[in-house]
């Protein structure tokens, strides 16, 4: 059977592009109301598409919250990543992934509020999110491995869950406007805090 194309796309791709749009009206509903204020039929009318195209992508909102969670923190891990350098000190490093994964995250503070605000505990959202904070932490303790003079078998799991959890409220906080600072004094401040941990971890 011959797959029928409309305008240019085949089904599979128009049903990528749907859920894509319902992600992007999620994105923008949550960035702007938070996690408890959204509904299907406000994703629905801000995409543009009736319900039917929403549970043609997902089965629940609480599964298409996680999508969201999950597309945002790895957008963030992603650039935070190829930010940081191949060789280089300690330092080096810290305020590499520092710098990049603030400034992309406070440069559209709907991130900030997709990532930081916790959804509804239990659901599938909940557990997404912390998914992606133990990936985030997982990512952390790796590079310290890597960057820190330490005997072999030290485990930087807890430091590097102490530092990635405080940055996260650190941000929250300055975006809040409860932390009264430049964002490079923000920036300068993390990076100390993940130097300070990090040398004494080792």
């Amino acid at each position: 059977m011959t797959r029928r194309n409309y305008g240019g796309q085949t089904g599979s791709e128009r049903i990528a592009a749907r859920r894509t749009a319902l992600l992007d009206a999620a994105f923008d509903l949550v960035g702007e109301h938070g996690w408890a204020q959204l509904r299907i039929e406000a994703i629905c009318r801000q995409a543009g598409l009736n319900k039917r195209y929403f549970y043609e992508s997902f089965d629940s909102l609480d599964t298409a919250m996680a999508a969201l969670i999950e597309r945002v923190a790895g957008e963030v891990l992603d650039a935070t990543i190829d930010a940081m350098p191949e060789t280089g000190t300690a330092e080096d490093h810290i305020a590499a992934a520092v710098r990049t994964s603030v400034e992309f995250i406070t440069d559209d503070p709907r991130r900030a509020r997709v990532l930081y605000e916790a959804p509804a505990p239990g659901g599938t959202a909940a557990r997404q999110r912390a998914v992606t904070t133990r990936q985030a932490v997982a990512v952390a303790a790796a590079r310290a491995r890597t960057v820190f003079p330490a005997p072999d078998g030290t485990d930087f799991a807890l430091p590097a869950s102490m530092v990635v959890g405080g940055t996260s409220q650190a941000v929250l906080d300055w975006l809040d406007g409860a932390v009264d600072c430049s964002r490079d004094e923000l920036i300068d401040g993390l990076v100390a805090m993940w130097l300070a941990i990090g040398t004494a971890s080792g």
